[in-house]
């Protein structure tokens, strides 16, 4: 069967920063509970923060020197989880191999999406976290029972009817992307050529409220100094607090929570001298757990630039997770007769 999913990329979130601990509960007093994880969800978590960095370090290196990257693995782990479970063969080993799941029970993973979604969703009452799955296809095709029941039971995924017309089907798909980042992405695609005939969509819309909020009136004017040495005037946002700063031979960080503590901005900043890519490089899940819940308290000065972004990268990812050992699903040899027949 030759190759019938597209991959598009939606980020708002890593999931180094929600698996990290295990998972908040919302409650009504928004105070932060743990859920506990089962041994199983415990291990799936642990392989997903290790795809994290190994991803984001693949991605960073195949990419322009000092560009930006805003990107989600959390994103991109669900809806190739999504295609996995369709896949068969090399193709499927590839897959669970790039995302670190090898050797782990099929329906232990789908069980853990359906443990983690509505956990994530719902860890703050301040915090808006929506995780949106969508699987759309052709009527010329006949989609697998079973498949369609295990993407809307175990990732929530709305099924959609796709277009014969390649302009109405990108329409249809930026409407639907468009209401579920709340108007914040709203065009993916231009078009959907014709021998596309299935594509499975994951979105993630994340706003939250800093915990200890900054003072517009103490925004300032400054100097911000660019990876490439240029420079640019920024507007900062400043605060004095007592803040938890962790620090490695490299680089220090810190966290800045909002609302309960279920989500955290964790801020690394290179040391003198010192590459950020260095730092990248490096990065793995125990630095990360260093940096993000290490550390002492002092009384910091914080400046940080108001700041707004964009990133596309659809090709480059996907010579990101070909470098990572996933290469038959971008081939027209991919096998995905558990999608369809």
């Amino acid at each position: 069967m030759k190759k019938m999913f597209a991959l598009t990329i939606m980020a708002a979130m890593m999931m180094a920063t929600a698996c990290d601990k295990n998972v908040p509960q919302k409650t009504g007093e928004n105070i932060r509970q743990d859920i506990a994880l089962t041994k199983a969800q415990s291990e799936i978590c642990s392989v997903a923060n290790d795809f994290t960095f190994d991803f984001m370090q693949t991605l960073t290196s195949l990419g322009e020197n000092g560009q930006n990257v805003f990107a989600s693995p959390f994103s991109l782990q669900t809806v190739l989880a999504m295609v996995a479970e369709g896949a068969v063969g090399q193709t499927q080993d590839e897959m669970y191999k790039a995302l670190r799941l090898s050797g782990i029970d099929k329906d232990e993973i789908a069980g853990f999406f359906e443990y983690i979604i509505p956990a994530l969703e719902g860890a703050d009452n301040t915090t808006v976290m929506e995780i949106a799955n969508s699987f759309w296809s052709k009527e010329s095709i006949k989609i697998k029972d079973d498949y369609a029941a295990k993407l809307q039971a175990s990732y929530y995924a709305e099924t959609q009817t796709l277009s014969f017309d390649g302009k109405a089907a990108a329409r249809d798909i930026n409407n639907w992307c468009s209401k579920k980042t709340h108007g914040m992405i709203n065009k993916i695609v231009d078009t959907i050529e014709p021998d596309l005939l299935v594509a499975l969509i994951n979105a993630i819309y994340f706003k939250g409220e800093w915990a200890t909020k900054f003072n517009s009136s103490d925004n300032y004017k400054d100097t911000f100094h660019n990876f490439d040495g240029s420079k640019t005037e920024v507007t900062l946002m400043s605060r004095s607090d007592d803040m938890y700063v962790s620090e490695s031979d490299d680089a220090a960080a810190l966290s800045m929570n909002y609302g309960n503590g279920a989500y955290a901005m964790t801020v690394i900043l290179p040391g003198k001298d010192i590459n950020v890519n260095d730092v990248l490089a490096k990065l793995d899940a125990d630095s990360w757990e260093a940096y993000r819940f290490g550390g002492s308290k002092y009384n910091v000065n914080l400046s940080f630039p108001k700041f707004e972004t964009e990133y596309t990268a659809e090709d480059i990812c996907i010579s990101a997770l070909n470098e990572m050992g996933m290469a038959k699903a971008f081939t027209p040899a991919a096998e995905f007769s558990g999608i369809s027949d």
